[in-house]
């Protein structure tokens, strides 16, 4: 009998497992298409761009894009619930996975590209996937590697950049760890939507040498939390706001306002302006990339849910850690930035794996 859903994806790729492990929580019965060459006829028959990951139901509509998927299937199967009763921790969850989406890619990009090892590692892996065990033409782990050394640019990995990404990164290990030291999910004893992004890529970062090392040893409890992510369940509710709102706070002022965001809105004005380039300044380092039509249209989106949500409590966290300053205010160019999606924001393109 043939499974309702097939996933196309890759298991290289984080927002293809973020799909499978919200699948798997689920109880959904899927077929999982690794996009090889020999799926590749009929993953392009579904894609409306080449990215991946792509999900087909039983009457063969098709959906892509990890976060618009997840929230069609949460607002069709409301069994376990990944939404948070309360708007305030929703709302925590919504803007916690778009920074995973969106900036911790940079440093999963950036580690599995940047150290010798770790591209010969990804390299074999993806070379292996894409010929699924037929005799690889000769040095195609080579091409690979060079082809994705080559687009560091668009995630804005450089010698210059690499101190902040990798600082950014071993931040966030440790609040995490705290965290998931309390609780077996960010929000209480079931995932959320920030989980399934978090881990998505982290999962990544696990799997590479050099992150998936310092991971290991420096957040254990985070190692944990991954290993349930791969199918996770749910063991009880979601927490209150109040006993959250003091365990996110770090990673709000620290992570979400004095990076995320302050890229996210300088991406979303060059994209307005038809720039060439995004230049910010983050924690004394000038960060330089190509903006990303898709990171500014999910700007507005983030900035749109904030405005659903009226709620002081929610208002005082944000406005002490810095986040409502860049959230609050809708701006016409976020809105307008972009009516289509390009290879390079979300999902697998400039800063994925094909």
């Amino acid at each position: 009998m043939t499974a309702p859903f097939r996933l196309y994806g890759a298991e290289l790729s984080p927002y293809s497992v973020k799909v499978r492990s919200y699948l798997r929580y689920k109880g959904l019965d899927f077929e999982w298409r690794a996009r090889t060459n020999a799926t590749q006829e009929e993953f392009q028959r579904y894609a409306k761009l080449p990215l991946i990951p792509v999900l087909v139901d039983a009457d063969e509509n098709a959906l892509q894009d990890s976060t618009p998927i997840i929230e069609e299937l949460e607002a069709q199967y409301t069994d376990q619930s990944i939404l948070p009763e309360e708007a305030s921790v929703a709302f925590l969850s919504a803007l916690i996975e778009d920074y995973a989406d969106e900036w911790l890619n940079k440093a999963m990009f950036h580690y599995r590209w940047s150290y010798p090892e770790d591209q010969e590692s990804a390299a074999k892996r993806i070379s292996d996937m894409i010929f699924e065990g037929a005799e690889k033409p000769e040095g195609i782990e080579e091409q690979v590697r060079t082809r994705m050394i080559s687009r560091l640019y668009h995630v804005g990995s450089s010698p210059e950049t690499a101190p902040l990404i990798e600082g950014s990164f071993t931040r966030l290990l440790g609040l995490l760890n705290t965290l998931l030291g309390k609780r077996p999910y960010l929000f209480g004893g079931r995932p959320s939507l920030a989980d399934f992004g978090l881990a998505g890529q982290l999962a990544q970062l696990n799997s590479d040498p050099t992150p998936g090392a310092l991971l290991r040893a420096q957040a254990p409890n985070v190692a944990k939390w991954l290993e349930r992510m791969d199918a996770p369940k749910a063991d009880s509710g979601f927490a209150p706001f109040d006993e959250v709102k003091g365990d996110v706070e770090e990673l709000l002022r620290a992570e979400i306002a004095g990076a995320y965001l302050l890229w996210m809105d300088a991406n979303a004005r060059a994209v307005s302006a038809d720039a060439s380039g995004v230049s910010v300044d983050i924690a004394g380092t000038t960060f330089v990339q190509k903006p990303q039509r898709y990171a500014a249209k999910a700007l507005g989106e983030l900035k749109r849910k904030r405005a659903l949500v009226e709620d002081e409590a929610l208002a005082a966290l944000l406005a002490a850690t810095g986040v409502d300053a860049l959230l609050a205010v809708f701006a016409r160019d976020d809105e307008d930035a972009g009516d289509d999606e390009e290879a390079g924001g979300d999902d697998e393109g400039d800063d994925g794996e094909e």
